[in-house]
């Protein structure tokens, strides 16, 4: 049981370690290229800034939750068990994804996308990490291992599939298509707001569609896709910072009550 832990921590922390190394050395040098410039293209400042904030939240989740000696045995073995398995395969596809994505290979790089989305939709909806009661464990482990990663891994599939199709806002018809499936990046997180009052995705897009609005604005100045991403990202934020403090007295108050209590129901 002991070494099967072990193991398991090892495994999460290697492919934290591969794809942190991948996003940095691999996507944000290289993501400025024309091949990668799209309708979908966000500015590499703000991909950057996300990804930093991503890989700080998933440290934390680590370090918290699997080496901290104020978390149970059995609270542990809860997380490393349910949480563990798609954490590790969701770094493996989104490193695999990055090395075939900056090397063009965008069938292949898409393929994996939809694969990882498969993934964290199974972590998100089987295992119901939406579900935990206490806050400070949502925000530990929801919000770095399933929200941010959701959010991330539907917006590359549309940016990746924009590269796919030779989208480099050059014709008519790619930035027309590209004005209607933006608005994905407001149905889905306001979807998942209503449904199960979970803001960390809107949040996470809300971020990441700021990025498309200043790439978008300075690549084509002309053109709606900066203004809908503009309006989709301060939708996003405003409808999922009015979630946060509608529930967070509520999520307050069930974790004193909770303190005890396993991490996932």
């Amino acid at each position: 049981m002991a070494s099967g832990l072990t193991a398991s921590k090892v495994f999460i922390v290697l492919s934290y370690v591969l794809s942190a190394f991948a996003a940095l050395f691999y996507l944000l040098p290289n993501e400025g290229e024309k091949h990668f410039l799209t309708p979908f293209s966000g500015i590499l400042i703000v991909n950057a800034i996300y990804w930093v904030l991503t890989l700080l939240f998933q440290f934390l989740f680590i370090v918290k939750v699997l080496f901290n000696e104020n978390v149970t045995q059995t609270n542990q073995s809860s997380v490393i068990a349910v949480v563990g398995p798609h954490f590790i395969i969701s770094n493996v596809l989104n490193s695999l994804w990055i090395y075939f994505f900056t090397r063009e290979r965008f069938w292949l790089s898409e393929a994996l996308l939809f694969v990882n989305l498969l993934n964290l939709l199974t972590l998100y909806f089987s295992h119901k990490t939406i579900a935990i009661k206490s806050l400070p464990d949502w925000l530990t482990i929801h919000l770095p291992v399933t929200g941010i990663p959701l959010a991330w891994t539907l917006y590359a599939i549309f940016w990746n599939g924009a590269c796919m199709f030779h989208s480099h806002n050059k014709t008519l018809l790619p930035r027309v298509l590209a004005n209607v499936f933006i608005w994905e990046f407001l149905f889905v997180p306001m979807a998942l707001l209503m449904l199960y009052s979970d803001w960390s995705v809107a949040l996470a897009t809300s971020f990441l569609m700021l990025g498309v609005g200043f790439r978008q604005m300075f690549t084509k100045l002309i053109a709606f896709q900066w203004i809908f991403a503009f309006v989709i990202s301060g939708a996003d934020f405003i409808f999922a910072v009015l979630s946060m403090f509608n529930t967070a007295i509520g999520q307050v108050d069930t974790a004193r009550s909770q303190d005890s209590a396993p991490l996932l129901a």
